[in-house]
């Protein structure tokens, strides 16, 4: 256990923050890890402590996190309250299956998330040795309005354009026409449907994709049940897959 510094905190919507620490030296990870940070607990309690995403690229010398205050939160007010040159602490080596490099081969790389569960991904789209194992990669959002995709807006902008993934944004309960995204729905029924492959170009198959999702566990169920029809599945038992799963609130 140690403790590293805030570097920026900013703001991107009433409740999602970007925070930025130092990276302490010798800390590694693979894209779609997850650390665990903590802060101290009121006298005589245990520190506090979660875990959080990486959402920076493994070549970085700094540790970036897309973390959402959760009102009545134990750590999540206290930790989006910090200041530049606050330290929190950082628990042990990065942690979590949720890696591309479990399910190798293929020739898209597919991204599904919900709401909070695009941090992983950030990691993933923002690593050189994702773009070496695939050229193609589309990333998915589903969001409820599309204000909450805007975080995933400017992941994607600020790659380079030979390193910009294909960007599809869902909406569930976006009223207004106009204010919707690529899509209207949920992922699972337009998976289903043909709609998603329709919108991204490319077709969903064992031998083409590989996919991964991160977010709710509603959905993580529902899409795995739907993909399971099209024989894609999670590596288990030694045997190869094409689909890794985590599920993130």
């Amino acid at each position: 256990m140690q403790t590293i510094a805030l570097i920026s905190r900013r703001q991107v919507a009433p409740t999602l923050f970007v925070l930025r620490f130092e990276r302490p030296e010798g800390f590694t990870f693979e894209p779609g890890q997850f650390a665990r940070l903590g802060l101290e607990g009121a006298p005589g309690e245990e520190p506090v402590i979660r875990g959080y995403s990486i959402a920076s690229a493994p070549e970085e010398n700094v540790l970036e996190f897309f973390i959402t205050e959760v009102k009545d939160g134990k750590l999540s007010p206290r930790i989006c309250a910090l200041n530049p040159g606050d330290r929190v602490i950082l628990d042990g080596p990065a942690q979590g299956a949720l890696t591309p490099s479990r399910i190798p081969g293929g020739e898209t790389l597919w991204l599904l998330a919900t709401g909070s569960g695009l941090s992983p991904f950030a990691s993933i789209i923002r690593s050189g040795k994702v773009w070496e194992a695939w050229q193609d990669l589309v990333l998915v959002i589903s969001v409820r309005k599309i204000e909450e995709a805007a975080l995933a807006r400017e992941l994607v902008l600020a790659m380079p354009s030979e390193r910009r993934p294909k960007l599809i944004i869902t909406t569930t309960r976006e009223e207004d026409p106009a204010r919707q995204g690529n899509l209207s729905g949920r992922i699972p029924a337009l998976i289903a449907s043909g709609d998603l492959e329709k919108a991204a170009g490319r077709e969903i198959t064992a031998e083409k994709s590989r996919l991964m999702l991160c977010g709710n566990p509603g959905f993580i169920a529902e899409t795995r049940a739907e993909l399971k029809k099209r024989s894609i599945v999670s590596p288990r038992f030694g045997k190869p897959g094409q689909l890794v799963v985590e599920n993130f609130w």
